[in-house]
């Protein structure tokens, strides 16, 4: 045990203050020294959709509920997905940008594929 920390110690129970006590109160002490924080997820979906006008390509920003300690990893995922039948199947999203408060997709497809609708969910977590 660490010198200081077994005078500490000593001097608390001479004191008649229980060990499981100074434990505790060590314990919430370097807790707070060090800044240990639980991480923090926040999660949702997007949806855009327009017939028969595609709104692709579309920037879409999307803010937390809360602000996050630190700039938070975002995963993210196609869920929904309408094209039309004739041309190629494509469609990207794209992180563009993230911060404690926000984050930027690019939402839309390639060359000749019209896409009128596409969905999201994602996560965000520090």
């Amino acid at each position: 045990m660490d010198p200081i920390l077994s005078v500490v110690v000593q001097n608390m129970r001479s004191r008649g203050i229980c060990t499981s006590f100074c434990c505790v109160i060590i314990f919430l002490s370097i807790f707070d020294v060090l800044k240990l924080t639980t991480a923090r997820c926040e999660s949702g979906e997007v949806d855009m959709y327009q017939y028969p006008d595609s709104p692709f390509p579309a920037n879409k920003t999307i803010e937390f509920k809360k602000p996050f300690t630190a700039t938070p990893s975002v995963m993210y995922g196609i869920t929904m997905i309408d094209i039309n039948y004739a041309e190629n199947k494509r469609a990207k999203i794209e992180l563009l940008g993230s911060n404690e408060t926000a984050f930027t997709v690019w939402m839309g497809t390639m060359h000749d594929t019209k896409l009128y609708g596409l969905g999201m969910r994602w996560m965000a977590c520090d």
